[in-house]
């Protein structure tokens, strides 16, 4: 007992441990952050790292951003592993979709090779990034005080929890480059960073085209901001454009401006309001109300040669939130506080955004559409519940 006592007396009088233990007690919420961030990130590695075969779009996403890598700018790169069988991808850019996420994907290709694992980091920690930030929004939106904290970290709980989340973050498709560039957008716009937020909403939609209907709850929120109307327009539109355009620069020098704008510009509008992104699976698609019940999950197969397996992972709707999200409506009327309408409005434009895109022509759509916007739907949640019931407490003691 004596020797234990000896010790604790040691460990007083060292300098890192005390600084560790006033770290800890100053910063505790962080510090469980940070363990559930090293558990999601182990969990994430051992289960998606092993897996040598293509999963799901990835078939189409790594080429593609190779290809922009070695055809467009010209790099060398180690070609580890082949392109999917049965595809000729050897001049497949992905112009239906926006650059941004490939140039990212591209560069741990360029730095690390042409591998299944290296192609899905930049994901994996976009995966982290999304939790870390939605933590923020959260407490920032709840207030910086013991109960903004705990609601951050519930938030964060709900999204490792997501088993859409899980999923998507785990493989190298686009929609968390959209989450993750949406959710980074709806933090500053929050802090009342309109310059920050309205870059973040170009590289949204530089990802994936869905980012763009974050135009209107970005809108909404700067037309309460005292500036003039064309600094509104600047950040709203012109901006936002400019991001978008300076991105897609290498791609207009490669391909000429006109065969650019018809393929990746109208072409992708195009590929976006049509249907046929899938074939012989109708049990695949599900229509954005269908979400609300977790009707058709897709399942994301691995590949072996030109077979694919569809019973490896399957992006499942957490529909149960989906539906309190939308029944928790009316609280933006009730607290009245702006920072909880935008957090409302910013997962809202997307989702009738899908929409919109159904209603034009387009009913090849998927249940993990939802990763553009589902972290946001888990911030709104959490912290309009937390600003209600901390209302309700303040009126009960006056």
């Amino acid at each position: 007992m004596k020797n234990l006592f000896r010790i604790i007396d040691i460990l007083k009088k060292n300098r890192i441990i005390n600084k560790l233990y006033g770290f800890i007690k100053k910063y505790p919420f962080y510090i469980i952050l940070g363990i559930l961030l090293l558990i999601y990130t182990y969990q994430t590695v051992s289960v998606f790292y092993p897996i040598n075969s293509y999963i799901s779009d990835e078939v189409w996403y790594a080429p593609s951003s190779y290809n922009i890598m070695t055809k467009i700018f010209h790099l060398n790169i180690n070609q580890t592993v082949p392109f999917p069988s049965g595809k000729d991808l050897t001049n497949y850019f992905n112009l239906e979709h926006p650059p941004l996420a490939k140039y990212i994907i591209g560069v741990f290709i360029y730095f690390l090779g042409y591998n299944y694992w290296v192609w899905r980091i930049p994901s994996w920690i976009l995966g982290d990034l999304i939790i870390i930030l939605s933590f923020l929004i959260t407490r920032k939106i709840v207030g910086n005080s013991i109960f903004g904290n705990i609601a951050g970290i519930i938030t964060s709980v709900l999204i490792i929890s997501d088993p859409n989340m899980w999923v998507m973050h785990g493989i190298a498709t686009l929609d968390i480059y959209v989450s993750f560039f949406s959710l980074l957008s709806l933090y500053y716009l929050i802090k009342d960073d309109i310059l920050k937020s309205s870059i973040s909403f170009g590289l949204a939609f530089s990802s994936k085209f869905p980012g763009a209907f974050l135009i209107f709850p970005l809108l909404y929120y700067i037309k309460g901001i005292n500036i003039s109307r064309i600094k509104r327009f600047l950040y709203v539109v012109i901006l936002p454009l400019l991001v978008y355009l300076s991105l897609n620069l290498p791609l207009i020098i490669y391909f000429g401006f006109s065969s650019w704008f018809n393929q990746s510009f109208l072409g992708a509008l195009e590929w976006d309001i049509t249907s046929g992104h899938i074939v012989n699976a109708p049990n695949q698609i599900s229509s954005p109300w269908q979400w609300l019940l977790n009707i058709h999950p897709f399942d994301l197969g691995t590949y072996s040669g030109n077979d694919l397996y569809l019973n490896s992972f399957h992006a499942l709707v957490n529909n149960y939130i989906m539906i309190l999200w939308l029944i928790l409506t009316p609280l933006i009327f009730i607290l009245k506080d702006k920072k909880v309408t935008v957090s409302y409005l910013y997962p809202l434009s997307i989702y009738l955004g899908f929409f919109l895109v159904y209603f034009l022509g387009n009913t090849t759509i998927f249940t993990y559409y939802i990763t553009d916007f589902m972290p946001m739907v888990y911030v709104y949640v959490v912290s309009s519940l937390f600003l209600l019931g901390l209302r309700y407490y303040k009126n009960l003691n006056q």
